[in-house]
């Protein structure tokens, strides 16, 4: 007598068992005739037929009728879609930061080894600034001195290239 069995795992994942390799192909071919693409495996004594696309569970829960496991998976996958957008962004702006305090850091150490009475008003003006505020971004500093960022950005580099 030939047995299966099924279930979907944590995340996204549905298998079924089956003790007989012509059943777990014919129930394979019976999926694909659907358009969903289902992989087979060994796993000792058995057949395991497996799904770990997203959009073909999806297919196969709405297919066999299996509406609030459709609903739930549905659910999962936009809240993993939300967390890893925010990891995302968290992570981003996490770089961000290490980059604007790396680079004010050197900005700082730069500016403090030049004689700024040699630097035009303008250019000791932003040296200056940056010295007072090394946390500021860019924007910060910009409005600061009531100035534009690009012309900040252009100050900046010709600090830091005096």
């Amino acid at each position: 007598m030939t047995c299966a069995s099924g279930g979907i795992k944590q995340g996204y994942h549905i298998d079924f068992t089956f003790d007989d390799l012509e059943n777990a192909r014919s129930f394979c071919d019976i999926l694909g005739a659907y358009d969903i693409l289902p992989k087979l495996t060994h796993r000792g004594d058995l057949i395991v037929v497996y799904i770990k696309s997203r959009e073909d569970i999806c297919n196969l829960l709405a297919l066999i009728g299996a509406s609030k496991a459709l609903m739930d998976l549905n659910n999962e996958i936009a809240l993993r879609e939300v967390r890893g957008n925010a990891n995302r962004r968290a992570n981003c702006d996490s770089g961000n930061i290490a980059k604007q305090v790396a680079t004010a850091r050197e900005q700082v150490e730069v500016i403090k080894g030049l004689d700024l009475e040699r630097l035009d008003s303008k250019l000791r003006e932003v040296a200056v600034a940056r010295v007072e505020n090394p946390e500021a971004s860019y924007e910060e500093l910009a409005e600061g001195l009531k100035i534009s960022k690009s012309c900040l950005v252009h100050r900046m580099r010709r600090v830091m290239s005096s």
